[in-house]
Parts: structure tokens; C-alpha cells; sequence
């Protein structure tokens, strides 16, 4: 499967195909999240937006029954912290980058984060060398949204570990911005919103405070 997403141009249908296969050998949940372990340390380097891209296309190419499996699984993986770390710059580190020995831990720590998480901090500041555009984050948020809506159970889970990781974040990881999308985007969860109005509920208010002017970095 690694073979599928790391050539020039991944065929992410065929590697969604591949990643169910792969859940639907195990018997057991947690045997479903160490398949969801390999393939993310498989993707090394690349694990984001390489991981939010497989999610986006098991959704789009899988039916009911497909999602609830692979949603299922990253809801445990996310609640275990089975997921593997990722390296994303401290908040600032951009504004720092061309100070004299401000590099180095500020630049990029490894940090544990989710899909959608993942998602509403790139949508506030630049974490993979290119911004997220607005059309992007609704399409691919929308995607995962929807997947993970396929499962009651991994939606409360989910719901409840980003309300968890907006209260308490990871040091460095949030500035107040990304933090409030991620907020927004529990409620919508917890609230059993449509994916679609959730994910243009935390695009609208991404939108006002950027228009405003108001993104601040300092961290709360």
C-alpha cells in the first residue's frame, strides 16, 4: 500500500481499497487501529496531508459500511493516542524562522494530531510548506467529517477528543485561532450537525477573524 501513496501521482482509491482490506482482516478494534498504525508510519514524512487525503478518499469511494469501519478505527486510534506523532512547527515559528538561533524545537516538534485537527491549524497558519485554501479545507474537512459521521460511536469519540485537545492543546501547537476552529468543530460534532454546515460553521468564523485582521499568535 505504502508503494500506492508515495509514487508521483498516489491513486488514493486504490489505496482507500487497500487500507480496508487491511481492516477488514482483523477481527477486533484494536487489531483495526494497528493496521491504521502501519499505514501511517508507512506514510513516514508524508503522514500529513498524505493521512487526511486517504480518510477523504475512503469516504468518498466507500459506502456505509466502509466508513463506520475505517471511522471506528481512527476514533480509537485518536482517543488511545495510537496515532503517530507528526512534526508541525510551534505556533510563531514562522515569524521567528529568520531570527538568529530562534530555530531548531521552535521550528518543528513532534506532535500527536488529528485528521481534522490537522486541518484547522493549517487552515490558521502555513504547516506544510503551502497555505490551505478556503475550498480545500471545505473540501477535504467535509470528507473526513462525513466518515466519521458514518459511526455514531466514532463521532462521540472524535467529538470528545477535540473538545478535550481544544481545552487542554499541546503546548506550542495551538494559537487562539486554531484552537477556536477546533472548538467550533467539536460542537458541530457533538451537536450531530450535518458535516457540511459544521465544517462551513468553522470556514465562516476562519474567514471573519481573517478578514478582520485579528489573527493573534499569542498563545492562551
Amino acid at each position: 500500500m505504502t508503494d500506492l501513496i508515495i509514487k508521483s501521482e498516489p491513486d488514493w482509491a486504490g489505496a482507500a481499497q487497500a487500507l480496508v482490506d487491511g481492516l477488514n482482516g482483523q477481527t477486533t478494534v484494536d487489531g483495526r487501529v494497528t493496521v491504521l498504525q502501519r499505514i501511517c508510519d508507512g506514510l513516514g514524512e508524508a503522514l500529513y496531508p498524505g493521512f487526511v487525503k486517504l480518510l477523504a478518499a475512503a469516504a468518498r469511494f466507500g459506502d456505509g459500511p466502509v466508513r463506520v469501519l475505517v471511522a471506528d478505527a481512527l476514533a480509537r486510534a485518536l482517543v488511545t493516542d495510537r496515532l503517530p506523532s507528526v512534526r508541525l512547527p510551534a505556533w510563531g515559528a514562522a515569524a521567528f524562522s529568520g531570527l538568529p538561533g530562534m530555530g531548531g524545537g521552535l521550528m518543528t516538534n513532534a506532535r500527536s494530531v488529528g485528521p481534522l485537527e490537522f486541518l484547522c491549524i493549517w487552515l490558521t497558519r502555513d504547516v506544510v510548506g503551502q497555505p490551505l485554501e478556503d475550498e480545500a479545507f471545505e473540501r477535504a474537512a467535509s470528507l473526513v467529517l462525513t466518515l466519521v459521521a458514518a459511526s455514531p460511536e466514532a463521532m462521540r469519540l472524535y467529538a470528545g477528543k477535540l473538545a478535550d485537545d481544544a481545552d487542554n492543546p499541546t503546548e506550542g501547537l495551538h494559537n487562539r485561532q486554531s484552537r477556536r476552529l477546533v472548538r467550533l468543530m467539536a460542537e458541530g460534532m457533538a451537536a450531530n450537525r450535518a458535516p457540511a454546515d459544521t465544517v462551513k460553521a468553522v470556514l465562516y468564523v476562519a474567514r471573519a477573524d481573517r478578514d478582520q485582521g485579528r489573527w493573534n499568535f499569542t498563545p492562551r
